[in-house]
């Protein structure tokens, strides 16, 4: 799995847009990672080849996925921190990761292509607050 960590100027200021590049099995791979973090309750860190990890945790507050690119302490004292950001956090209530992990495995199945991580679900929101990441099918 590689992910392609790109910055787009909006008209509400410099946002981050993500490209996820993945066979089936390492979607299959992350969406085993976001049910070991709901079953487990605590943080499972998913290593990528592009050097950013995804790390995957349940928080019972929060009614809608998350994601942020973060760098270890959440912290940027620089523009060097600020781009040397690392870690894909993805964070929601133990509901909202179940059905993302439904979604990894749905988006497993289907053909070459890509879809986007807000069509996640149906029923739960995805935070605007969020990068949007750009999941492409790698067929092997």
């Amino acid at each position: 799995m590689e992910i392609e960590a790109r910055q787009m100027f909006r008209s509400n200021g410099l946002i981050d847009d993500l490209v996820v590049y993945a066979t089936r099995a390492e979607y299959l791979l992350l969406a085993e990672s976001v049910g070991n973090a709901v079953k487990c309750q605590s943080r499972v860190s998913l290593p990528c080849a592009s050097g950013i990890s995804i790390e995957i945790y349940c928080d019972d507050t929060a009614d809608e996925l998350f994601t942020s690119l973060q760098n270890r302490a959440n912290e940027y004292s620089s523009m060097e921190e600020w781009n040397s950001r690392d870690i894909l956090r993805v964070y929601g209530s133990d509901i909202v990761l179940s059905s993302l992990q439904a979604f990894f495995i749905e988006l497993a199945e289907r053909g070459e292509g890509y879809s986007y991580i807000s069509e996640f679900s149906p029923e739960y929101r995805y935070s605007r607050y969020s990068p949007e990441w750009r999941l492409c099918i790698e067929i092997t």
